[in-house]
């Protein structure tokens, strides 16, 4: 029986290469040149703790690039939608008591720094049962006493076993977590009394890897920062060559191959003598057969090298040059304000993937502590993160309250609705805004955005 051969349109498997080759040359896919010996190894820099300690201490810019982009994330914190100014105060009061944003700002560089974090919700009158869920029913008003923030290395490990409950916003994630108390106790804390804090997150088996936590924002900079480092240091270097002076001696080699060790010293003597006068009073003696030359360093062309290695680590970072380094930007014209737009978007995307899972665990025990309840119209939105200027504040209210006397004169809203819509723009422009000795007398109907 004569077997069939595959046509090439019989769907058998071929290896296709979409690759340029020029085997000649040594050009292409696997082709012995300098650009195919290139290769990426897995370096999993996070999981040196003293390493990324070194470098947060010890270095400028790896301080800068973990803090920056976490303050830029909590500088202008978040109002809250759906609640009365009265409750909006005392919701700020009880969040300023429990210093929320200061133990968050950490819980954020920390996660930068080491790739993980996790906070300790404390709830007074809870303390002997933390590896039960957090009821909110059961949070009396003042109970909230704040986070206890830990790194991943330090203070918290998470358990094996995983959240199976599909309706759970922590499916897939650790059901329990192991936290040293400062007194040295070890307890056992349910995943709803915790929040995490995440910098980079990595792929299952990676994240795996690093026991469920991500990854260091230092690690994939370590390299541009090292090169920029070395950079810096050898500049440093020539600055000390950048004026050499040669003194030529017709006899030098001589007296250093023949002559006894008292000729030699007393050689190193005299050009130390030598050496004296010229740093003291710019003399230099001579003799009839000598010379001495200067030749002075040339410096240009090392500037540029410099810059694009800064260039270098703000681009791996995601953090302008501007910002990283502040510097004024460079160029004609240049303002930095495309930059910066682009980083303040980078900000807010920022806010809403990592930040916001941590609020939205903490605002409803907050309000539960400041409220006695939560309120189901209540929701938060993050402040814009870039400070406007006088200028542009003016400009901003003058626009919006044109649009909103435009729209009342037109008959699309009424007086009440254009009220609270000037009312909230204060928000941003501060002007219109509730003044804040009309805070009590608001009432709890829900018009006042803001804390």
């Amino acid at each position: 029986m004569k077997k069939k051969h595959a046509s090439p349109q019989s769907g058998a498997r071929r290896r296709a290469l979409d690759g340029y080759l020029n085997a000649a040359a040594r050009l292409g896919l696997e082709q012995p040149n300098l650009l195919a010996a290139g290769q990426y190894s897995l370096n999993r820099l996070t999981q040196n703790q003293q390493l990324m300690t070194n470098l947060y201490r010890g270095n400028w810019i790896a301080r800068r690039i973990v803090d920056t982009l976490a303050e830029d994330m909590c500088k202008n914190w978040y109002a809250l939608r759906g609640v009365s100014p009265q409750m909006a105060a005392r919701y700020a009061r009880q969040e300023r008591y429990a210093h929320v944003r200061e133990r968050v700002l950490s819980g954020l560089k920390w996660a930068r720094l080491y790739g993980g974090a996790a906070g300790l919700m404390l709830v007074e009158g809870q303390e002997e049962d933390l590896s039960q869920p957090l009821r909110l029913e059961e949070i009396m008003p003042g109970q909230f006493r704040g986070i206890l923030v830990v790194d991943r290395w330090n203070g918290v490990t998470p358990s094996t076993e995983l959240v199976e409950d599909l309706s759970d916003a922590d499916f897939g994630l650790p059901r329990f977590y192991e936290f040293c108390m400062p007194d040295g106790e070890k307890v056992a804390a349910h995943h709803s009394r915790v929040v995490r804090f995440l910098s980079r997150e990595l792929p299952f088996l990676e994240q795996s890897a690093e026991s469920g936590w991500g990854a260091s924002e230092l690690e994939h900079v370590y390299e541009e920062l090292n090169k920029r480092d070395a950079t810096s240091a050898n500049i440093a270097q020539l600055i000390f060559q950048a004026n050499l002076r040669v003194l030529k001696m017709s006899d030098l080699g001589e007296v250093l191959s023949s002559a006894s060790a008292q000729a030699q010293r007393d050689l190193y003597s005299t050009l130390q003598a030598q050496n004296t006068l010229m740093s003291s009073m710019g003399l230099q003696v001579l003799d009839r057969e000598d010379s001495f030359e200067t030749h002075a360093y040339a410096f240009s062309g090392i500037s540029e090298v410099y810059e694009l290695f800064m260039l270098d680590v703000a681009g791996a970072a995601e953090i302008p040059a501007t910002r990283l380094f502040g510097r004024s930007p460079a160029g004609m014209d240049a303002t930095g304000e495309g930059d910066l737009r682009n980083y303040y978007d980078a900000v807010r995307e920022k806010q809403q993937s990592v930040l916001r899972p941590v609020l939205e665990k903490l605002v409803p025990v907050i309000a539960m502590s400041a409220w006695g309840s939560v309120p189901d119209a209540l929701e938060f939105d993050f402040l814009p993160v870039r400070d406007l200027t006088d200028r542009e504040r003016a400009e901003l209210a003058k626009l919006h309250t044109e649009t909103v006397i435009a729209a009342y004169s037109a008959g699309l809203v009424d007086r009440e609705r254009a009220a609270r819509e000037l009312e909230r723009q204060g928000r941003e422009t501060g002007v219109w805004a509730r003044d804040a000795s009309m805070e009590g007398k608001g009432g709890e109907d829900g018009r006042a955005d803001g804390v």
